[in-house]
């Protein structure tokens, strides 16, 4: 982790929720992602749950990026973020967020597309 204030930093969200509030999270997530544009930040991914995969295994993962920490925290301070989370309450049972680090693929990317 980069103690660097300038420096870029990726987050990965992994959300888990009941089959009761999942359409609610992903109406939640829907109008809140699009936020991060206006901090400078980005979706690099955003996934569901496959099917009818158990509902023990997440039900939404994100890769964000954020251009600097002050980004990150702008977007966490966002008054209709706010709102949002007002509006539509606690929609994720538990909630993960890791900030990463990048590493070389290396070796690991060889033989992928064999």
């Amino acid at each position: 982790m980069s103690t660097d204030p300038a420096h870029p930093i990726t987050l990965a969200f992994v959300g888990y929720t009941t089959p009761a509030l999942a359409p609610r999270a992903a109406e939640y997530e829907d109008e809140v992602l699009p936020l991060l544009a206006e901090h400078g930040a980005r979706v690099v991914y955003r996934g569901r749950r496959a099917g009818a995969q158990d509902a023990n295994v997440p039900f939404e993962v994100h890769l964000l990026w954020f251009p600097n920490r002050a980004s990150f925290e702008s977007y966490l301070a966002d008054g209709r973020r706010t709102e949002l989370l007002a509006r539509f309450g606690e929609v994720f049972t538990v909630k993960h967020v890791v900030e990463l680090e990048s590493i070389s693929v290396g070796s690991f990317a060889t033989g992928l597309s064999e």
